[in-house]
């Protein structure tokens, strides 16, 4: 499979090529700059910021782009993840939703109203990401106040004991869901974001009476478990409505 710096490099420079005066700026994130990146599993996050809001026009234009990707690197199909969005959405989304367009794993290219959930992903970017192309994120957007931030991150939390329902017969999606929860709780009690790989040590310590569970779900994500595995949903379900419902408490 190709390395992931080598599919960094050229996925940046056909964002760069094909989008030209149109980019403002291009900016890789999560695992990937955490340095708890797993090459046969971890997602490719970036974030690309436009002069103008992304339309029809932009969706044909850097379809061929994406398309590319999944037929040269076909072990890359499914695990490139890629915001779109203008500057003018990018400073104003904490107060109103915007045009976005957005790749990502199980999820097309498509244009769509990108809500403040998003903010997640540009807090990311801007305060732990590196710059691909154009300036650094933080001249371009000020930093986003926990005041803000905190209640999205509790609204996604609130939202994963539904989501949580699909991860049946899944332990993939059961080890992820026990991940992220542990993120969650990191971001509200600690204040900053970290990879899934140091929030599920960190919630060993924290969560103590769930420490065998996390544990279980960081060998699998990052010592090559496989969906033929025996998953453990039921612990998972009350794990996620337990975490969920100690974030919401926190607000």
């Amino acid at each position: 499979m190709t390395p992931p710096d080598l599919l960094l490099h050229e996925l940046s420079e056909a964002i760069v090529t094909t989008l030209g005066n149109q980019l403002v700026g291009l900016y890789v994130h999560g695992s990937y700059v955490a340095g708890d990146f797993e090459p046969a599993r971890s997602d490719l996050d970036l974030l690309a910021v436009l002069h103008r809001h992304p339309d029809p026009a932009s969706l044909e234009l850097v379809r061929p782009l994406h398309a590319g990707v999944a037929v040269e690197h076909p072990g890359w199909a499914d695990r490139i993840e890629v915001d779109y969005l203008s500057l003018t959405t990018l400073r104003t989304l904490t107060e109103r939703p915007g045009p976005m367009m957005r790749i990502s794993p199980g999820e097309p290219l498509h244009l769509f109203e990108g809500t403040r959930h998003y903010l997640i992903n540009i807090v990311s970017a801007r305060e732990d990401g590196q710059t691909l192309h154009g300036p650094a994120l933080a001249s371009l957007l000020p930093r986003v106040p926990a005041a803000v931030l905190f209640p999205v991150v509790r609204e996604h939390v609130a939202s994963w004991p539904e989501w949580v329902q699909d991860a049946r017969g899944r332990p993939g999606a059961q080890a992820y869901a026990v991940l992220t929860l542990c993120r969650a709780l990191h971001l509200l009690e600690v204040g900053d974001q970290v990879s899934k790989r140091q929030a599920g040590s960190w919630g060993l310590a924290r969560l103590p009476e769930w420490a065998d569970l996390i544990a279980w779900a960081s060998e699998w994500w990052y010592h090559g478990g496989t969906e033929a595995d025996p998953g453990r949903f039921a612990e998972v379900e009350t794990f996620v409505r337990a975490v969920s419902g100690e974030s919401r408490e926190q607000s």
